[in-house]
């Protein structure tokens, strides 16, 4: 099975998403517990950030989804365009020789 391959934008909010799991926070352990709440203030929740991270990638899939759409109707109505081209010279070739 294929991995399915991340954008420039996805692969970087992935990178910085590892980042951020990888990185020592400031424990509340280690810090007096008056300390904890002020910590917090200026921090926000990881909850919706992760949310957020997975809201931009699900809409960068759509996009890309909608990119490939597009490609493959364009794709095919060149073809047929060619396509038709190519049957109208033959058959005007033909009836031309008769």
């Amino acid at each position: 099975m294929e991995k399915e391959k991340l954008s420039a934008r996805e692969a970087a909010l992935v990178a910085r998403a590892r980042r951020e799991a990888e990185a020592p926070k400031g424990s509340a352990a280690t810090a007096p517990p008056a300390a904890a709440p002020e910590q917090r203030q200026g921090r926000v929740p990881e909850k919706p950030e992760v949310e957020r991270i997975a809201q931009l990638m699900a809409e960068e899939r759509a996009e890309t989804a909608r990119r490939t759409r597009k490609m493959r109707r364009y794709g095919l109505i060149g073809s047929a365009a060619i396509l038709a081209a190519f049957a109208l010279w033959l058959t005007r070739e033909f009836f031309r020789r008769r």
